[in-house]
């Protein structure tokens, strides 16, 4: 750990972890020394434009600002710490007195605790989950992906398996190799086996391996992956393609730890953390007989979700500059990012392909473009005649037990609706901030020529927050209807309710005064 004064004549090491400290507290800044590990540096600042002029050069993970010094923390900050080439974890030390105001309070930044054990954990945690994104390559600042490195973090040391679910393209072996990494087996082997890949005839080999002799071709013992994973990591993709035959001879395998070679008679034993991916839903292969139920359960200690591209469409921007700073360095070129109305065409995309057809496509344009910018013209031509694949959502009607239409249609009809309405009008919203800024409001990014996009991942908060005096009375009513039902529907639960209606718990406490409720 190294401890550093902005004003010191130390030299600032760029590339290590920082957790920046912005607060003129000397009690703070002593407690802070012993916050980082050896990995960290830990710098003071207690003027926010110099602080903030250290974090574009930096590798900021954590960004802690004293909030009792109540001039230190304003809207203008938040947003500019968000906007921070490193995406660090903003984490604020609010007053004892009184609550933070709303507006400069997005849901994803962590309030600190005052004491110090507790600070100084939290500190740590987070430069954990720094370190995870960091290391991992897994790119993205959505809910959805902060709660999949949460995850990462919190289950990669434990020696469980995981069932990794996801659609094609989304990266279920970079996620599978993250949790290695983070396991007490990382300096162990790390085997990757596609069982969609492999015919039934050649799987039972290339698992267990076999015996000179055991079949055609066989001219030599070779050993199958849970030989050369042993004490290691064994990942299967796409277990959801396994015969049900091969199902039975996993599953004796994983409730035995012991398997035999094919065409031999030794019994082995083996000592893998498995991980498992799957493109499918299981519990639906599950009801159709084709996967059976106690292997299910056996892969499924805990299952991580990886969401799609298309519901994470704010990521795409910090995916691609991550993509194209690996293709100048791998390929001698020096694009400076895209235009804006060619990144709009990227972000409207529906990307079936997820992230793989993304990287695949600015491989593409930055390969056979030919200026610093690329554009329209650059893309490719399913891309320029696109379908945005966001169609209309339907609304859900519950029946009743007799059949009929229940009395509760009404009220989960409407709060369908609202859900689908506010999600298309959420992403209109961000999609249009996304692609409106100016280079001016980040002071670093891929570029800042004419129409260029600028890389930020701090989009404005989206959520849907009318409050009853900015509705017309008709409106204010059904969202009041809305809130009152969603609360009878969950029991009170205001977590459930503020998930089901797409805000946050604090909007709705909001939105629960500004009602009377």
């Amino acid at each position: 750990m190294t401890w550093l004064r902005a004003a010191a004549t130390i030299r600032i090491m760029a590339t290590q972890s920082t957790l920046l400290v912005l607060s003129p507290d000397a009690d703070l800044r002593s407690s802070a020394l012993r916050f980082a590990d050896d990995r960290s540096q830990v710098v003071f600042f207690d003027d926010a434009a110099e602080a903030l002029s250290a974090g574009r050069k930096l590798a900021v993970a954590v960004f802690l600002v004293d909030a009792r010094e109540r001039h230190l923390l304003t809207e203008g900050l938040v947003r500019r710490i968000r906007q921070l080439p490193s995406a660090p974890q903003l984490l604020i030390l609010p007053p004892e007195d009184e609550a933070l105001p709303a507006q400069v309070m997005p849901d994803e930044i962590h309030l600190a605790d005052g004491r110090e054990e507790s600070l100084r954990n939290q500190v740590r945690r987070l430069l954990r989950f720094h370190a995870v994104r960091t290391r991992s390559g897994i790119v993205g600042s959505t809910t959805g992906i902060s709660e999949l490195l949460n995850t990462i973090v919190q289950v990669g040391p434990l020696d469980v398996p995981v069932l990794i679910q996801g659609e094609s393209g989304t990266g279920k072996e970079l996620v599978a190799r993250a949790l290695h990494d983070e396991s007490p087996r990382r300096d162990l082997p790390f085997v990757s086996v596609n069982v969609g890949s492999l015919p039934e005839t050649l799987l039972e080999s290339e698992l267990f391996g076999h015996e000179k002799g055991a079949f055609t071709g066989a001219v030599a013992r070779r050993e199958g992956v849970f030989e050369r994973a042993n004490r290691g990591t064994l990942f299967l993709d796409e277990v959801g393609e396994m015969p049900p035959a091969m199902q039975v001879k996993l599953l004796r395998v994983l409730e035995s730890n012991e398997y035999q070679r094919v065409g031999g008679n030794q019994t082995l034993s083996t000592d893998v953390r498995l991980l498992a991916a799957t493109h499918r839903s299981l519990e639906e292969e599950m009801k159709a007989g084709r996967f059976r139920g106690d292997l299910y359960y056996r892969l499924k200690v805990i299952k991580v979700e990886i969401p799609p591209l298309r519901d994470r469409y704010e990521d795409i921007p910090l995916l691609v500059q991550s993509f194209l700073t690996a293709i100048n360095a791998r390929h001698g070129l020096h694009r400076k990012g895209l235009t804006r109305d060619a990144m709009e065409r990227l972000v409207r995309y529906a990307w079936p392909g997820n992230v793989r057809e993304l990287r695949n496509v600015v491989a593409s344009m930055a390969v056979l473009g030919t200026s610093d910018y690329l554009g329209v013209d650059d893309l490719p031509e399913e891309l320029v005649t696109q379908e945005t694949g966001q169609g209309v959502m339907p609304v859900p009607v519950r029946l009743g037990s007799n059949g009929r239409e229940g009395d509760s249609l009404l009220t989960s009809t409407l709060l369908s609706l609202m859900t689908d309405l506010r999600r298309v009008n959420e992403r209109l919203d961000r999609i249009e901030t996304l692609l409106g800024r100016g280079s001016h409001e980040t002071g670093a990014g891929a570029g800042s020529g004419p129409g260029s996009v600028i890389w930020d991942d701090a989009a404005d908060d989206a959520e849907f927050t009318p409050v009853a005096p900015d509705l017309p009375q008709d409106l204010a009513g059904a969202e009041r209807t809305m809130i009152e039902a969603s609360l009878r529907q969950h029991r009170g639960n205001r977590r459930r309710a503020a998930e089901q209606l797409g805000i946050s718990e604090r909007t709705l406490y909001r939105k629960l005064k500004a009602y009377g409720l």
